[in-house]
């Protein structure tokens, strides 16, 4: 028989199930949805009846080459990623993808166990209300990356106060915005000067477009203490450090604070979730040792 005939002889619809597995993992929940389980009933009926495909849901924000993806209407991608979610049966342990406030809330009503939350953010209300409340159901998270399609600018209190309250076991927490803009020719960033709660686990805080005070940057080393990488973007006046500020600073093994001039960036690479964007930022900030 030639090889060519035993090629289409093959019957893909029998591949077994722990192989169709191995397969579906590496292709990721989106290339699984948006046409593996298509092929046959058996790769259908393995796509939906293994939790364990379901644990990591991870959508990248689409790309203009990516034209499948991006031809979807925003909403039904919110509805692929609740429905990926459910799948996993209440086992899902980290999710990536976008995110406005009735996603959020079906999100964790869906995902209780949540320990990793990359999201792109967009509040119909612009108030923290429901990210807040959201929040604080995930009481095993402890890795928060939230980028804000705008700046929330009606939050009860400061943001990092608020979210610290809300995450108290955070260890990684990363927190970015979209669409910024200039107010009256200044520029209008998330001020950083209040008392935020002792973090007794953070390891890696990065904030982008901050208006830091030393004030803030005191409360978040004194109440940081596994604190080993912290990077800040945006405004600081270093001038005002005092000597045990600086102290406080050369304990910190990585530590990126902004320079006193601001370094205006693109608004469209402040959601970027690439690792490429942090180390271009990190070349363009000064290091304190």
């Amino acid at each position: 028989m030639s090889p060519s005939r035993t090629r289409a002889a093959r019957d893909w619809a029998a591949l077994p199930r722990d192989i169709l597995v191995d397969v579906f993992f590496k292709l990721g929940p989106r290339e699984i949805m948006m046409g593996a389980e298509f092929a046959c009933k058996p790769w259908r009926s393995a796509a939906l009846e293994e939790p364990t495909l379901w644990r990591r849901v991870d959508f990248e924000p689409w790309h203009p080459w990516e034209q499948r993806w991006g031809r979807v209407d925003p909403y039904a991608r919110m509805e692929m990623l609740l429905v990926a979610v459910d799948r996993a049966k209440g086992q899902c342990e980290a999710f990536k993808g976008d995110c406005n406030d009735d996603f959020l809330a079906a999100l964790v009503g869906s995902a209780p166990t949540l320990k990793s939350l990359h999201v792109e953010y967009s509040s119909e209300d612009n108030t923290e209300v429901v990210l807040d409340e959201a929040l604080k159901k995930l009481t095993l998270l402890d890795d928060l990356e939230i980028c804000f399609d705008v700046r929330i600018v009606d939050w009860a209190g400061n943001m990092l106060q608020s979210v610290c309250h809300a995450c108290p076991r955070l260890k990684n927490l990363n927190i970015r915005w979209g669409g910024v803009g200039y107010t009256e020719s200044k520029f209008n960033m998330e001020p950083i000067d209040n008392q935020i709660p002792v973090m007794h686990d953070l390891q890696t805080l990065k904030l982008y477009e901050c208006d830091l005070s030393c004030w803030g940057l005191n409360s978040i080393l004194d109440n940081c203490p596994q604190l080993e990488t912290l990077y800040i973007s945006g405004y600081f006046n270093e001038r005002e450090m005092d000597k045990e500020l600086r102290v406080k600073c050369a304990r910190v093994k990585n530590l990126s604070l902004p320079t006193s001039a601001y370094d205006g960036y693109s608004s469209d690479d402040y959601c970027s979730q690439d690792e490429d964007y942090d180390s271009q930022d990190e070349d363009d900030d000064s290091e304190l040792e």
